[in-house]
């Protein structure tokens, strides 16, 4: 991590009081159609072209990239710690890195030496693709994390037979 990002992130810390503002973290899918109902102006579910999908995901408090082909940012996915002014940011992933303990608590800090977990809201007009996320066991032998992950499923105010639930994943 560069010096300036070191001094960026205790700058914000500070600034927040202990609390970190985030700016949205969008991210899309190509192999799945935006529900449109998370409120994002009408030009912008696909801003980034057909080819790369709608957006149809917000993540929060993410330090995990958004694996979407070869065409990704290095960026993507990754939720950035902002000032109240939006002048500076840094990535949240660095600031756990420099904060360590002192943001994300000593227990989590020592034993994943990371931030282990995020949040997204799903807003996709049909189901998920069938996919699995293994166990850590499982994942382990080819030396990545396992993904537990669950599902919160809220009734949609606009019900219809394709978007009836909007799923939320911790």
């Amino acid at each position: 991590m560069k010096n300036t990002d070191m001094k960026i992130a205790e700058k914000l810390m500070k600034e927040g009081g202990g609390v970190l503002r985030l700016k949205p973290t969008w991210v899309p899918r190509s192999f799945c159609r935006p529900g449109k109902r998370i409120k994002l102006h009408p030009d912008d579910y696909y801003i980034l072209g057909v080819e790369r999908g709608g957006i149809d995901e917000r993540w929060f408090s993410s330090t995990t990239w958004a694996e979407n082909g070869p065409d990704t940012p290095e960026d993507e996915g990754l939720s950035y710690v902002v000032s109240a002014d939006g002048a500076e940011s840094v990535l949240l992933r660095q600031a756990v890195e420099t904060l360590r303990g002192e943001l994300i608590g000593g227990n989590l800090w020592n034993k994943y030496r990371k931030w282990p977990m995020f949040s997204k809201f799903f807003d996709n007009l049909g189901p998920l693709p069938h996919h699995i996320h293994h166990r850590q066991a499982h994942a382990e032998r080819v030396g990545a994390d396992g993904k537990p992950e669950m599902y919160f499923f809220r009734r949609s105010s606009t019900i219809t037979a394709e978007s009836s639930i909007i799923p939320f994943s911790v």
